[in-house]
C-alpha cells in the first residue's frame, strides 16, 4: 500500500530493524502521585533525562532543585545498558542489549513507541531540531527517521564505513566523520550533501557541534576545522602532542553549548575557540586515573574521573584547578552533557548523578526514590553528605552515647627541661613547591602568553621563565605576591613549537636556590590570520584574473594563500604570496566561485564569492566576405541557416563585436572550400543584432579559425 507506514526493516538500515513496540519490549510508566500513565504531567522545563541501568529505569531530573520530578520503568531491563538521546522536547531510549529504539512521551510519562534493533552496538541515534536519524557506523548506513514515530523516511544513504561519531548542527544538517575517505559526509532532509575533505584517507576524525557549528578534528595531522557551507572556513593547528599520542588518546565531546571545544590530551587541555580560532594549552596535575571526554559549561573545563567518581574542574578565567565535584565518590561509569545549561553527570549503574550550572554550583541527584521528590512529605533523603549517621539519618537525630565517669586525678609538675649545649645548626629552609597549571596561548602578535600558578609550600621570592634559546620574555621577573603570574615570549618563528618553564625562586641559606616546574605542551608562537576580503574576478584576454585584500599584520604573520576557483572551468593554486592572480586556463563565460584561504603554520581561514566572468567584448573587421554583391549572415544559433538574424550585404567594409566563441553544428561551405568548413562559430553584435557568424568571417587573430581562441576570446557558456 503507498500509504503504508515504513519502520525499520530487514532491507533498510542494513536490514536488521524490525517492529518491536509490542513484543519485545513492554513498558510500563510508573509514575507517583499523579495517578494513571496516561494522565498528564508537567515536568520541570529546565531538567534533563537520566539512565539507571541497574534498575530499568528512566528518571527526570529537575536542574534547578537536582530533584527527582518523573520515572518511567521499562520491564525486563534492568541490568541493560542504555543510551538516551534528549533533544527539543524528543527523547529516544536505546537499549544497546536488546537493540530496542524507544521514544518517551514527557506529558504522560510512559512509552510510545519502540523498534528493535538486532546489532544496537555499532548504531548511534541522533536527534535534534526536528531531526532524527540512525546510523550503522561500522557499515557506513545512515537512514532518515520520523522522531515522533520512528518510521524510516525515504531510503537509507550508503557512505563507507566505519563511521565517526555524528551529530546534527543548528541548521539539522547531520554531519558524519568518514575516516575511510578522510572526508566529512553532509546529510540535509535526508539528502547527501557534497562531501567536504578535511584529512587524509585513514586519518582518526572526530566530530564537535560547537555553538550549532561543525568542528572537525584530525588527530592524526593535529588540526580542527571548522566547516560552512563552502567547505573548510577555519583550519587550526594544534600542539603535535595530539598526533603524538596515537589513536584513542585524545578525547573530545561530540557538542558543546558555545563555541568552546575542549580537548583532552593525555594530562594536557587544549581548548579551542570555534568562534575565532583562537587557542590555548595548559599542562594540568591531573591524577593517572581513568579520565573521559571533557565538557565545557561557560569559562570551567569539567573532566569525568571514573577512577574516583569525581568531576575534576579547570576554570579557564583564573587558569587554576577548582575543587573538585563528588557524583559518586567511587569508582564507576560517568555519563556527562551540557543540556538547558547546565552540566549533567550520571553514573548509569549507582543511585548518584550531580547537575552543575554556569556558575559551578552543584546539586546532588538521587535516583533511586520511591516517590516523586520535592514534595512537603516525602523530600529527598541526603545519604551519604557530611554529618550524616548510619542509616542516612542526621546526626542530629542519633542518639548521643554516654561515656563513663573517671575521678580527676592530680596533675604532676612537669621536669624542667634543659636545651642541651652544641653548636646551633643553620634554620630548615623549606623550598616552595613548583609552579603549577602553565597555560601557553599564542597571541595575535606573534608572541605567546605563558600563565601560571604559585604551587605553595616554603617562602618564594619570585619567578622567572624558562624560555627557548632566541626567545625574550617580559618581564624579566614576576614577584611572589604577583598579582599577575603571566609571562609573555617574543621573538619565535611562525610555524615552530616552543616550550616553557616557570621556576620560582627562594633564598636557600646564603645563596639563592629555584625550583623549577614541568614544562608546558609544545606551542605554535603565532595565530592563524583573518580571512581575506574583498574578494574580486574579472575576465581578460590573459584568461581569469582574481584579486583579494589581505589579512591584517598579513607580513608579519608570513601569510601565504590556497586560491580555489571553481565553475565551468576550475583552477587550484597553493602557497602563493601575491593578492592578485591571472589564471590562463580560465577562459569561459559563466559563474564562478572563487575561494581565497589565508594561513600560515598555525592554520588559516577561508572566504569565498560568486562572479560571473565573461571575456572582454572587441571588435574585428569581416573578410573573406566575398564581393559587393556577396551577402554574410548572422545566425540564431551557431548553425547553418537556424533562423536568420542579418545578412549583411559587403560584409567585408564592416566590423563586429565579438562576444564569445563556442563550437555548434558543421558548417560547410558552398563552394565546397575546405579552409572555409568547420564548427566554430563567434557569437557578434552587429548593430545590435547578436547572434551566431561562421568563425572564418570575423578577423580574430587566431589560426586555424576552427579552434577556439581563448583566452583572447572567451568560450560562450553553456
Amino acid at each position: 500500500m503507498s500509504g503504508e507506514r515504513k519502520f525499520f526493516r530487514r532491507d533498510r538500515l542494513t536490514g536488521l530493524i524490525a517492529i518491536g513496540a509490542v513484543g519485545v519490549l513492554c513498558v510500563a510508566a510508573v509514575v507517583f502521585g499523579v495517578g494513571m500513565a496516561s494522565a498528564k504531567y508537567h515536568l520541570a522545563d529546565v531538567g534533563g533525562w537520566l539512565a539507571s541501568s541497574k534498575k530499568g529505569e528512566l528518571v527526570h531530573v529537575n536542574g534547578l532543585s537536582g530533584k527527582v520530578d518523573g520515572k518511567v520503568t521499562l520491564s525486563g531491563t534492568a541490568g541493560h545498558k542504555m543510551k538516551v538521546v534528549q533533544q527539543g522536547g524528543v527523547v529516544l531510549i536505546i537499549d544497546e542489549t536488546t537493540g530496542v529504539v524507544s521514544r518517551v512521551d514527557p506529558a504522560h510519562l510512559n512509552v510510545v513507541q519502540g523498534a528493535a534493533y538486532r546489532g544496537a552496538a555499532g548504531m548511534q541515534v541522533v536527534s535534534a531540531s526536528g531531526a532524527a536519524y540512525a546510523l550503522d557506523q561500522m557499515k557506513g548506513s545512515v537512514q532518515r527517521l520520523d522522531p515522533m514515530t520512528l518510521a524510516t523516511q525515504g531510503d537509507p544513504i550508503s557512505l563507507t564505513g566505519p563511521l565517526g561519531a555524528a551529530a546534527l548542527d543548528a541548521k539539522a544538517t547531520l554531519w558524519v566523520p568518514v575516516p575511510a575517505n578522510g572526508q566529512a559526509a553532509s546529510v540535509q532532509s535526508g539528502r547527501q550533501g557534497q562531501p567536504i575533505a578535511v584529512g587524509r584517507a585513514g586519518d582518526d576524525l572526530a566530530l564537535t557541534i560547537a555553538g550549532g557549528s561543525a568542528v572537525v578534528t584530525d588527530f592524526t595531522t593535529a588540526e580542527s576545522l571548522i566547516l560552512g557551507a563552502g567547505g573548510v572556513q577555519v583550519k587550526v593547528k594544534l600542539p603535535s602532542i595530539v598526533s603524538q599520542l596515537g589513536k584513542g588518546r585524545v578525547t573530545a565531546p561530540t557538542s558543546t553549548d558555545g563555541q568552546l571545544v575542549p580537548l583532552l590530551a593525555g594530562k594536557s587541555l587544549i581548548v579551542l575557540n570555534a568562534g575565532n580560532g583562537s587557542l590555548s594549552s595548559v599542562a594540568l596535575q591531573l591524577p593517572s586515573h581513568r579520565l573521559t571526554t571533557p565538557q565545557v559549561l561557560g569559562q570551567k573545563v569539567y573532566i569525568p574521573d571514573e577512577s574516583s567518581g569525581n568531576l575534576l574542574v579547570y576554570d579557564a578565567a583564573t587558569n587554576q584547578m577548582d575543587p573538585q565535584v563528588p557524583v559518586t565518590g567511587r569508582p564507576g561509569p560517568l555519563e556527562a552533557f551540557v543540556k538547558d545549561g547546565l552540566l549533567w553527570v550520571n553514573n548509569p549503574d549507582s543511585p548518584k548523578g550531580v547537575v552543575v550550572d554556569g556558575a559551578g554550583g552543584h546539586k546532588s541527584i538521587q535516583k533511586y526514590t520511591g516517590e516523586v521528590p520535592g514534595g512537603a512529605e516525602n523530600p529527598i533523603p541526603k545519604a551519604g553528605s557530611p554529618g550524616d549517621g548510619p542509616s542516612g539519618l542526621p546526626t542530629s537525630r542519633l542518639p548521643t552515647p554516654r561515656l563513663p565517669v573517671h575521678p580527676k586525678l592530680p596533675k604532676l609538675p612537669k621536669p624542667p627541661i634543659t636545651p642541651p649545649k652544641h653548636k646551633s645548626d643553620p634554620p630548615k629552609v623549606t623550598p616552595p613547591n613548583k609552579p603549577t597549571n602553565l597555560r601557553a596561548t599564542p597571541q595575535p602578535d606573534g608572541s605567546i602568553k605563558i600563565d601560571f600558578q604559585p604551587g605553595g609550600g616554603g617562602k618564594a621570592t619570585g619567578y622567572r621563565l624558562v624560555v627557548p634559546s632566541g626567545l625574550a620574555a617580559t618581564p624579566a621577573k614576576i614577584a611572589a605576591d604577583g598579582p599577575d603570574y603571566t609571562f609573555t615570549a617574543k621573538g619565535g618563528t611562525c610555524g615552530q613549537e616552543y616550550m616553557f618553564g616557570v621556576a620560582a625562586l627562594y633564598e636557600n641559606g646564603d645563596h639563592q636556590s629555584e625550583i623549577q616546574s614541568d614544562y608546558t605542551d609544545p606551542t605554535l608562537s603565532c595565530t592563524q590570520p583573518d580571512a581575506p576580503s574583498g574578494i574580486t574576478g574579472t575576465g581578460t584576454t590573459q584568461g581569469a584574473r582574481v584579486a583579494w585584500q589581505a589579512p591584517p599584520n598579513a607580513g608579519a604573520k608570513n601569510v601565504t594563500y590556497k586560491v580555489q576557483v571553481t565553475g565551468p572551468k576550475s583552477f587550484t593554486k597553493d602557497n602563493f604570496s601575491g593578492t592578485s592572480l591571472t589564471i590562463p586556463n580560465i577562459w569561459k563565460n559563466g559563474s564562478y566561485t572563487i575561494k581565497v584561504t589565508a594561513s600560515n603554520g598555525a592554520g588559516g581561514k577561508s572566504a569565498s564569492a560568486t562572479r560571473t566572468l565573461a571575456g572582454p567584448v572587441r571588435s574585428y573587421r569581416i573578410h573573406n566576405g566575398g564581393n559587393a554583391n556577396d551577402t554574410s549572415f548572422i545566425w540564431a544559433k551557431a548553425a547553418d541557416k537556424s533562423g536568420t538574424v542579418e545578412a549583411i550585404k559587403n560584409a567585408n567594409t564592416q566590423s563586429v563585436q565579438v562576444i564569445c566563441q563556442k563550437i555548434g553544428k558543421q558548417y560547410n561551405h558552398p563552394n565546397g572550400k575546405p579552409a572555409f568548413s568547420g564548427k566554430l562559430w563567434d557569437n557578434v553584435n552587429h548593430n545590435g543584432h547578436v547572434g551566431y557568424m561562421i568563425g572564418y568571417l570575423p578577423n580574430t587573430p587566431h589560426s586555424p579559425w576552427q579552434q577556439l581562441a581563448g583566452p583572447t576570446i572567451w568560450e560562450c557558456a553553456g
